[in-house]
Order: structure tokens, then C-alpha cells, then sequence
């Protein structure tokens, strides 16, 4: 599992059987991308709407991800 935090806020991104992605510990995004995908949800972050990418992929045995707040890459091990 990777766990980001930005702003005080955390997502966490888990990778295998049941992938998911959480804000806050809600399950954003639940299901299989067997070769990688993008997730895109929206939030609501001190009153204004939020939208965050994550994105993922595979490079050998390696899983990537980039996560992108509001366009803007915000953490990435590409």
C-alpha cells in the first residue's frame, strides 16, 4: 500500500487482489486494472471542489503510480 499525504489529507493506494484507492479512509475508487489506469475522483477541500488523478501502471514487476491534484502533479515514483 502507498499512503500520501498532501494538505493533511491522505490518500492510500493499494495495489493486488482488491485494489482501491481511499481520501480520508473513503474508498474512492474500488476494482482491477490489470495493466495500469487512471482514477479520477473529486473532493471537496475547505469548501472548494478538488480534482485528484491517480494513475498507475506496471514496469516489469514494478508498479508506478502519479498522483495529480488538480492537474498538477502532487507525487510520483515513475
Amino acid at each position: 500500500m502507498k499512503t500520501i499525504v498532501y494538505n493533511a489529507h491522505q490518500i492510500q493506494i493499494t495495489n493486488g487482489l482488491k485494489e482501491q484507492v481511499k481520501y480520508d479512509g473513503t474508498v474512492v475508487w474500488s476494482g482491477h486494472t490489470w495493466a495500469g489506469g487512471t482514477h479520477v475522483f473529486r473532493v471537496k477541500e475547505d469548501g472548494e471542489d478538488v480534482d485528484y488523478e491517480v494513475e498507475q501502471g506496471t514496469r516489469f514487476f514494478f508498479v508506478w503510480t502519479v498522483v495529480r491534484r488538480n492537474g498538477r502533479v502532487i507525487y510520483t515514483d515513475r
